[in-house]
């Protein structure tokens, strides 16, 4: 199971140092009216994380992990069927996956979901080298329903997160594998104290049918805190979360 974070727009050398020493992939926020304000990155810094992640920094060996996810007028763009703006902010960023947040949290609802699907299935084909992640949750259900249920396979680079705070940083009751998908996240709750018993809960989970599955944790609103009233990304907590799912030797015993 990989570990997968939120919202890196507060960051810069420091980031990339703690990136460079673990299998973490860093998420982007991207939404047009709110870059530069916290939990998205401000437009002068996208170009930064986009040579990091191509390895073009002079500065710093590797490169970056990134995914980008997309809320608002960005993701409705998604939805809509506009590939070239996605190739343009691929471009930009250099992400190697790209989670579309289309519900009314992320100020992206109103689609139609027949409409959002067909559009999905020709984004994920115009760009193959592209993993297109939906997060699932109840405004997305028939989304998912159409793409992942329907008499057509899904697009082989389309895969799901599992998230049903929409975003907020609530953990579940229990997790459920989506049924027949075998690459896959999950969200809701995560940080420094629950990782280990959630990690636990989820493998319990997937243990009888998934076996072979590909699963990622995502979080967010666990790994942030307060400095002088300003909400920001805290890398020292990333590190904590980091930390106990390396010592606790859990990827090593884990099914998953």
């Amino acid at each position: 199971m990989g570990i997968a974070n939120r919202s890196v727009g507060d960051g810069g050398s420091s980031l990339a140092h703690v990136a460079l020493e673990m299998l973490i992939e860093w998420g982007v926020l991207l939404r047009p009216d709110k870059q530069g304000s916290p939990r998205y990155a401000s437009q002068e810094l996208l170009p930064r994380l986009g040579r990091l992640a191509r390895g073009e920094d002079p500065e710093l060996p590797g490169r970056l992990r990134l995914a980008a996810h997309l809320c608002g007028d960005d993701c409705l763009r998604a939805i809509n069927g506009d590939i070239q703006h996605i190739k343009e902010l691929q471009k930009v960023l250099g992400f190697r996956r790209m989670q579309l947040n289309p519900t009314k949290a992320n100020q992206a609802s109103g689609w139609k979901a027949v409409e959002a699907a067909a559009n999905l299935r020709k984004l994920s084909e115009a760009m193959p080298e592209l993993e297109l992640i939906l997060q699932v949750n109840e405004e997305t259900q028939e989304l998912f329903r159409l793409l992942f249920k329907g008499d057509v396979p899904p697009p082989a680079n389309l895969v799901v997160l599992l998230d049903a705070s929409c975003g907020l940083g609530l953990a579940p009751t229990s997790w459920s594998p989506p049924e027949g998908v075998r690459r896959f996240g999950f969200a809701g709750g995560l940080g420094p104290s629950t990782v280990l018993p959630q990690l636990e809960a989820m493998s319990r989970a997937c243990e009888a049918n998934y076996k072979d599955a590909v699963v990622w944790i995502d979080m967010e609103t666990h790994i942030r805190s307060k400095d002088s009233g300003r909400d920001i990304f805290d890398l020292s907590l990333v590190r904590v979360v980091a930390q106990k799912v390396a010592e606790s030797g859990w990827l090593l015993k884990s099914n998953l």
